[in-house]
């Protein structure tokens, strides 16, 4: 058990779950490497790496996998486990990607050629840039170009199939862009109801979110 998660309500199971993938760093912060960076957590700060790497977990044998998770930092991630654990009891089939801050062309080139076939749950925040990291990402794993951009007005502006899409920021969504183009990516994209991400929403239960 680490007292930082057991603190942050995290579940002892679930710690258990995710106890191979962080280690803690001399003053017991919390650290998640992506490859040669890190994702570092304490209670005074929580640093995510801008990368074209991920920090990985759970179940790496990618021939098991059936669902991949991917989020913005590894809390996102263990916080939606924590909510959802009742929901998903065969762990063992689950692959967990943080991808950092920032959605990179070489993440999604790494996706598409070592997850061919695999369903996929999208946990980015419910702010404009999670919005915008979930259509790019949907696009990304299908294979279809697409760019996705803010434009005068404070507007979303979409390019996709020669067409142009453009939305207000608060009716922009992943959702909405599919109903406009007329197309389904076939990935789900998970938000919390209130709070912008799962861990804003885990610190909040926990009495930590200022």
């Amino acid at each position: 058990m680490h007292p930082y998660l057991t603190r942050l309500g995290i579940r002892p199971e679930v710690q258990l779950f995710f106890r191979p993938f962080y280690s803690s760093d001399a003053l017991g912060n919390l650290v998640f490497a992506y490859g040669a960076e890190a994702e570092h957590f304490g209670f005074a700060f929580h640093k995510v790496p801008v990368t074209d790497t991920f920090w990985l977990a759970c179940n790496l044998q990618f021939s098991q996998v059936r669902l991949v998770i991917l989020s913005a930092s590894a809390l996102d991630a263990v916080s939606w486990l924590n909510k959802k654990l009742p929901a998903f009891p065969q762990t063992e089939n689950l692959l967990f990607l943080a991808l950092g801050a920032g959605v990179s062309d070489a993440q999604v080139l790494w996706i598409r050629a070592h997850l061919p076939g695999k369903t996929f749950r999208l946990l980015f925040g419910r702010d404009l840039l999670g919005r915008m990291a979930d259509l790019k990402l949907a696009a990304g794993i299908k294979g279809w170009p697409l760019s996705v951009y803010s434009g005068e007005g404070e507007q979303v502006v979409i390019s996709f199939r020669q067409r142009h899409f453009s939305f207000s920021q608060e009716q922009f969504s992943l959702a909405a862009f599919e109903r406009a183009a007329g197309v389904r990516f076939g990935v789900a994209a998970d938000k919390p109801k209130v709070y912008n991400t799962f861990f804003d929403e885990l610190k909040a239960d926990a009495g930590l979110l200022i």
